[in-house]
Formats: C-alpha cells, structure tokens, sequence
C-alpha cells in the first residue's frame, strides 16, 4: 500500500511539472516579446544616459503590412536598460494599452528578477542596443 501511494504522488508530481515550466503569456518577458504580426519601433526620445548604462522605450504594435489587426491585440511599451560595456540588455518595465490607447496594466520587473542579456547577432534588439549605445 505505501509503495502504490508513493508512486501514485511521484506521478501526479511529474504530470503536474510541465504546467510549472510554462511560460506565463502575462509575464513581462512574454508581453516584451514580438509576435508575428507586429512591429517594433524604438523611441529615440526616449533614451537616457547613466555614464555606460542607457535606459530606452520601445513601442510594439500591430504592423501595416500585417492585414487587419486581431480585435484581441493589444500595444505595448517596453523598457530596456542597456549595457553599453557589456552589450547587454536587461528588461525593466512593459505597458499594456488596450484598443483606445488607454493604459490596461503596467508590469515593472524588480532589480535582479531578470538576467541581462545578449541579443543575437543581426536581431532587432541587436540593433537597438547599436543605435543607443552609439548615442
């Protein structure tokens, strides 16, 4: 009996571990990510200098050239701090906009809850880490 009743809790812990490992589509990381569909224009107002550190916005919407937009689709604005010295990334904050351009919830990412990192060689956020640090 004991034996049963430790593998019947070793099985539910291993059906219940796939749920644990999937990505939050709420999440900051989720919702700063771009889809099929959108486009992603980096704000050059936007940009402030701290000595080799740069925080910067970007704006994600639905692109023109993508056919009508999903009625579900919601802009978003994200921020970066940029490392310029160790050509990194680190995400900050992401805003939610509903259809009206009103704000619907906004996320900030504590310090230390996100690692920075390295964009891919030739990505978009390659590029705005380039064109800010150049700034």
């Amino acid at each position: 009996m004991r034996n049963a009743a430790a593998g019947l809790f070793l099985t539910w812990c291993l059906a219940a571990a796939p749920g644990a490992y999937a990505q939050d589509e709420n999440a900051p990381e989720a919702q700063a990510s771009i889809r099929k569909g959108e486009a992603a224009h980096l704000d050059r107002d936007s940009i402030g200098d701290y000595s080799s550190m740069k925080r910067f916005e970007v704006d994600i919407a639905w692109g023109d050239d993508a056919g009508p937009r999903p009625g579900d689709h919601k802009n978003r604005r994200v921020r970066y701090v940029a490392d310029c010295r160790a050509d990194t990334l680190t995400l900050v904050t992401v805003a939610v906009f509903d259809r009206t351009g009103m704000l619907e919830k906004s996320m900030i990412v504590p310090p230390g809850a996100t690692d920075p990192f390295k964009p891919d060689a030739g990505s978009i956020q390659a590029k705005w880490l380039q064109n800010v640090c150049r700034q």
